[in-house]
């Protein structure tokens, strides 16, 4: 009768382990995930810095607007994903430039 009693416990245990493991993998998709899209954002932010700096130090300005940018560098950003926010107050200071992940 004893043998009866403790035959559900192998399964229960394998369960639980099962469950534990896919807990973990899926913990690390998530993180992994997380962090690729952070590196892509930081990526995008970077990528706007120097192409306004490259036609700074061709030009000796930098350009206008964001879209100016875009046509004279030849920047290509993800603007399904990514918003850019580019402030310029003089032409010979660094804009303020911000890149932000677009609301699914």
């Amino acid at each position: 009768m004893k043998k009866r009693k403790l035959s559900w416990l192998p399964l229960v245990l394998s369960l639980a382990l099962f469950a534990g493991i896919a807990f973990w993998m899926v913990s690390g998709v998530r993180a992994a995930s997380k962090s690729s899209e952070e590196e892509g954002l930081r990526q995008a932010e970077i990528s706007v810095r120097q192409a306004a700096v490259s036609i700074f130090a061709l030009e000796g300005a930098y350009p206008e607007s964001y879209s100016e940018l875009k046509r004279r560098s030849g920047l290509a950003i993800d603007e399904e994903r990514y918003i850019v926010i580019y402030e310029i107050f003089a032409s010979n200071l660094m804009p303020e430039i911000t890149v932000i992940r677009r609301a699914a």
